[in-house]
């Protein structure tokens, strides 16, 4: 009950995201960079310059404090003199916002930003952002323990590729200063999949576990937890060799240059390997290589 209490509204954000007459703005971080405006908005407002003005709302989006004129030029790599035309031209493609009746993007003079900093600053209100929804369904999820599964697993449904995908060229500077947002949402996704892997083989749910491991690796083919639960799924669905066979091309034999001899394998990786014999069937043979 503590947990629901803590984010009374999120069933009803999920479900509102979900809706297919969902009547406010999405904004989806968690793949491509996509933006989907709502029946008050104005889609010709950006259709010329649709990957700019995606990312000047996501950066807007997921900055907690608004951001000022000049954070915004800074951030996109625009002149001081532009921002205001440009913050117009995102007010009209996402239209006013039904439950204030103000614009989406109100003046920078009267927003909550602009009062706690005590200057203008610019700030999106009741946009909907999957990787906001998938954070809060990952708290939700991990908190109910056992029971938070579904949580999980419906937090997992919000991911449709790798964070910040097809950022518009020469875009995107702004994430990698400071913390990188798109690193931490990839490592976020990374250990949601492990616990639905995780726990979906626990209760013999093998399509479930392989499911999110492959998205996984789809996301983030880097990573070695990705690969290693992916074949987890597999071996425990008796595809032995498609598990061998992902460990040595993925794993064993991984380089992170092409022209380089394969990267060496962490010990924790040996270790989780040693300890599930039944993911080689040829165990032998790479010992004796």
């Amino acid at each position: 009950e503590l947990v629901e209490q803590d984010d009374p509204t999120l069933d009803d954000d999920v479900s509102t995201w979900f809706d297919p007459s969902c009547d406010l703005p999405k904004l989806m971080l968690l793949g491509p960079l996509t933006v989907r405006v709502a029946p008050t908005g104005t889609p010709t407002a950006a259709v010329d310059r649709k990957p700019y003005f995606s990312e000047l709302l996501a950066f807007l989006a997921t900055r907690p404090h608004g951001a000022t004129t000049e954070e915004v030029a800074d951030a996109m790599g625009i002149p001081s003199g532009r921002v205001r035309k440009d913050v117009l031209a995102l007010r009209t493609w996402l239209g006013v916002n039904p439950r204030t009746g103000r614009p989406h993007v109100p003046d920078s003079r009267q927003t909550t930003a602009a009062s706690v900093r005590g200057r203008a600053a610019y700030q999106v209100e009741d946009l909907l952002v999957d990787a906001d929804l998938f954070r809060r369904l990952r708290a939700r999820g991990e908190a109910r323990g056992s029971a938070g599964l579904d949580d999980l697993r419906r937090a997992l449904s919000l991911v449709s590729g790798t964070p910040f995908g097809q950022l518009r060229r020469n875009g995107g500077t702004w994430l990698s200063e400071g913390q990188r947002l798109d690193q931490v949402l990839l490592c976020s996704i990374v250990d949601v999949t492990h616990l639905v892997t995780t726990a979906s083989l626990a209760l013999g749910d093998h399509a479930a576990a392989q499911k999110a491991a492959q998205l996984a690796v789809r996301v983030a083919p880097a990573e070695e937890t990705a690969q290693l639960d992916l074949a987890a799924a597999l071996a425990s669905q008796g595809h032995h060799r498609a598990a061998e066979q992902l460990l040595r091309e993925n794993v064993f034999d991984r380089s992170d240059d092409e022209d380089e001899a394969p990267t060496e394998i962490p010990a924790r990786t040996e270790q989780i390997i040693d300890n599930n014999p039944k993911w080689l069937a040829r165990r032998s043979t790479r010992a004796s290589a």
